[in-house]
């Protein structure tokens, strides 16, 4: 029975998005609702390559979470981020899945900051999208591009484009990759209240929604909470940061299906 509704969640997350899509890593994003476009952090390797550049401390992370609370829909991260100078070089992989259906990314990005009020980010990323049981499988290549801009002192602004090349997935799965264009806004209320907002939209589906906020209370603690739709999910999260640790824990919840617990630590070098 565990096996027949692992299967039956594997097939929702199929069906509701293409092989190859961008699946959302990052605790401390999680924890807002998925609405990081603005964000500086490590793992905006995956949300917005532009966030790198404002990365000013080597960094290393991993990430898990589970889907539902089932097995077979784990999803593993890991990300490397190395400023030099102006830019940052960022290497990321993450795998979600289990032995009857597997997908996998791994990108190299490179970000840039032009002066105080714009980051630039590029990312080159090779897909892997495997059946078992000999249905095969398919590896293919797409790219991504993020930027990040100042509009006012406490008003950023984020676009992030995803395989803009329309990449397809060929083999016997007659499907494209999606193409997915995000744009948002992150208003910073003080050094303790982040508030982030954003809307994507896969050129094939009906747009998403995604707000969140970050609250900072003391130097070690964030709290945070968010809400995206597409289907509706509750979003909640905390992180603590000791040194150059950052330990972070999200939750998402979506009716009928339950919980989505993730996990997030990294490490930022001196």
């Amino acid at each position: 029975m565990r096996r027949v509704l692992s299967a039956f969640a594997l097939a929702v997350v199929v069906t509701a998005q293409a092989g190859g899509d961008n699946h959302p890593v990052g605790a401390r994003i999680a924890g807002m609702g998925q609405a990081g476009l603005t964000l500086i952090d490590l793992w905006s390797a995956q949300h917005n390559q532009a966030g790198l550049a404002g990365l000013t401390r080597p960094a290393v992370g991993v990430f898990m979470q589970r889907h539902w609370l089932s097995e077979s829909l784990d999803h593993q991260a890991l990300a490397v981020a190395l400023p030099l100078g102006r830019g940052t070089i960022a290497v990321n992989a993450n795998t979600l899945g289990y032995d009857l259906y597997r997908e996998t990314k791994v990108g190299v990005a490179y970000a840039m900051r032009f002066g105080d009020g714009l980051r630039v980010g590029v990312q080159l990323d090779y897909l892997g999208v495997r059946l078992g049981e000999g249905y095969g499988s398919r590896g293919m290549v797409t790219g991504e591009v993020g930027v990040q801009a100042r509009l006012t002192e406490r008003l950023w602004a984020g676009a992030h484009l995803y395989n803009p090349s329309r990449t397809e997935l060929g083999g016997p799965y007659e499907e494209r990759v999606p193409t997915v264009l995000k744009a948002g806004l992150g208003y910073t209320f003080s050094d303790k209240l982040v508030v982030t907002g954003e809307v994507v939209k896969d050129i094939d589906e009906a747009e998403r929604f995604h707000a969140g906020l970050e609250y900072h209370p003391v130097n070690a603690l964030f709290l945070r909470t968010g809400v995206s739709t597409g289907p509706t999910q509750g979003h909640f999260g905390v992180g603590v940061r000791l040194k150059g640790f950052d330990l972070d824990l999200a939750v998402a919840f979506r009716s009928l299906l339950g919980p989505t617990p993730q996990l997030g630590l990294s490490y930022r070098f001196p």
